[in-house]
């Protein structure tokens, strides 16, 4: 029998070298990249999260500022507002403050018919949306000739514009001859034009022939330019 002496060829050559890199040469190759060499399609979905990233790393240079705010980190001057940011980050400043609209707090005297009686309006430049507040405070007083505690309930409605909000209160004397105090806070956004408060009250049972109490009601409304 004779043997041949033959050099392996070059496809049994290359075959055993990427055996041989398959089965121990994995560390190798993964500790060995050449530069350049890992693209988006070697990287697994979610394979980048935010532990992998060197703080500070991603800037504006690197982000796409067209899709995200920048933050606000400058301040306006003196006597100065912000009513914006532009998407740099850069603060919109303005020398204009928003228009306020105000008027001095007001007593008058709410009749137990029901009847709305005004307590304190103002008037509102057209065109602009406002923040209206007001905050009534109501009174009871018990008749002169009440033998017990007597009780009123109070509606007051703040208008701003075309809009209006209304709350409801009843207050009782803690006797027959010690007035009762509650406040009513109110708040409610609306266009230009007028501002106001007005309340109505009715007594709570009130006995047949008994005089009811008084009621009064002392309030102030203010109004603040939103835009």
């Amino acid at each position: 029998m004779r043997f041949l002496n033959r050099r392996p060829s070059p496809a049994i050559v290359i075959s055993s070298v990427a055996l041989f890199m398959s089965l121990g040469g994995v560390g190798y190759a993964a500790t060995q990249l050449p530069q350049n060499s890992v693209g988006s399609f070697q990287l697994r979905n979610g394979a980048v999260t935010f532990t992998k990233i060197q703080p500070g790393a991603v800037g504006n240079v690197r982000a796409n500022v067209r899709q995200l705010q920048e933050r606000v980190w400058k301040v306006c001057g003196s006597n100065q507002v912000m009513f914006g940011a532009n998407q740099n980050g850069d603060p919109k400043c303005t020398n204009s403050m928003p228009a306020e609209v105000g008027t001095t707090s007001n007593t008058a005297s709410i009749p137990t018919t029901g009847t709305a009686t005004s307590v304190a309006s103002a008037t509102l430049t057209s065109g602009n949306n406002y923040l209206g507040l007001a905050n009534p405070t109501i009174t009871v007083t018990p008749s002169s000739t009440a033998t017990t505690s007597q009780a009123a309930s109070v509606s007051c409605t703040l208008t701003v514009g075309s809009n209006t909000s209304t709350r409801t209160l009843t207050i009782m004397t803690p006797d027959k001859a010690t007035p009762a105090s509650a406040a009513l806070p109110l708040q409610l956004t609306g266009t230009g034009g007028t501002s106001a408060v007005s309340c109505s009250s009715k007594p709570v049972g009130l006995a047949t022939g008994a005089t009811a109490p008084t009621v009064s009601v002392t309030s102030a409304v203010n109004a603040i330019q939103i835009q």
